[in-house]
């Protein structure tokens, strides 16, 4: 969790009553009276929330999908109130996905987003487009189900922190957009579990992530032990950055499961087999 970021919150709302304060609307049962009130998330995000409101999720399961971010609605944040799991975004079934973000500067809290059983992704952040968006940030927050978990689309500036990555056939999946890489993404404290490809990969074989930095992560197993295909799949030469202080659920760093291209420095990661900075072989 970002530190002191609790502390912000005032009256019900992010630095709410300050002058550069936007507004603060409400979803779910038991909503505020006296705040601003939303039937439902599709209907804040697409009707009334403006550039640098804030939205509070009540605690309680969301059963709405294909939610979108709109060009243009920037500097927004989505808050899931209650303790962590509680507030989720979770698609009945079907060829559903839970969120696409369309715009800059999005942030995410404390908020848990499913797919429907043929989904592509929980959350995508980015889309095909000639400008790069920027500025995304999700916080304790938990991406799951089938497909994507995150499917992050020329998506620049991210930072992504105590997050859980569960329960799909893809963890964190890069793919570049019409106008370049995704670039700047900070992964720090998070968990993967329970994906069957790999927990961070490239989209294609000519897909890349610049200025990757990931540490301190946990690459967990499924709960019965089956291990994915790939912890990292990013063979890519032109990719870069760097990995350190993670922990793999394997046996050693073999290159079999655990794929870097030459621009990605390895720094002191642990397997079973203990800590090492050489390169996964």
């Amino acid at each position: 969790m970002v530190p002191g970021f609790w502390g912000f919150f005032k009256q019900g709302g992010i630095l709410q009553g300050y002058p550069f304060s936007k507004n603060v609307w409400y979803v779910g049962s038991g909503a505020p009276v006296f705040g601003h009130r939303a039937n439902s998330i599709s209907h804040a995000l697409t009707n009334l929330m403006k550039p640098g409101d804030v939205l509070f999720l009540g605690p309680q399961t969301y059963t709405e999908h294909d939610l979108v971010v709109p060009v243009g609605l920037n500097n927004i944040t989505i808050v899931g109130t209650g303790n962590r799991g509680e507030c989720s975004i979770a698609p009945p079934g079907g060829a559903q996905n839970g969120l696409l973000i369309k715009s800059t500067g999005v942030t995410l809290v404390n908020v848990d987003i499913a797919q429907g059983s043929a989904g592509s992704y929980a959350c995508k952040a980015g889309f095909e487009t000639t400008v790069s968006l920027n500025r995304f940030t999700a916080v304790g927050c938990k991406f799951e189900g089938f497909g994507i978990a995150l499917h992050v689309h020329g998506m620049s500036d991210i930072i992504l922190d105590d997050c859980e990555f569960a329960f799909s056939d893809k963890g964190i999946t890069f793919q570049s957009n019409s106008h370049g890489f995704c670039t700047q993404v900070f992964v720090r404290n998070c968990r993967f579990h329970d994906q069957t490809t790999n927990q961070m990969g490239e989209f294609a074989s000519a897909q890349q992530v610049n200025g990757l930095d990931v540490r301190d992560c946990v690459f967990e197993n499924a709960e019965d032990g089956t291990a994915p295909t790939d912890y990292i799949l990013l063979p890519n030469n032109g990719n870069t950055g760097c990995f350190s202080g993670n922990r793999f659920a394997t046996a050693t760093n073999a290159t079999g499961v655990l794929t870097i291209g030459t621009g990605i420095k390895w720094m002191a990661n642990a397997t079973e087999a203990g800590w090492s900075t050489a390169r996964p072989a």
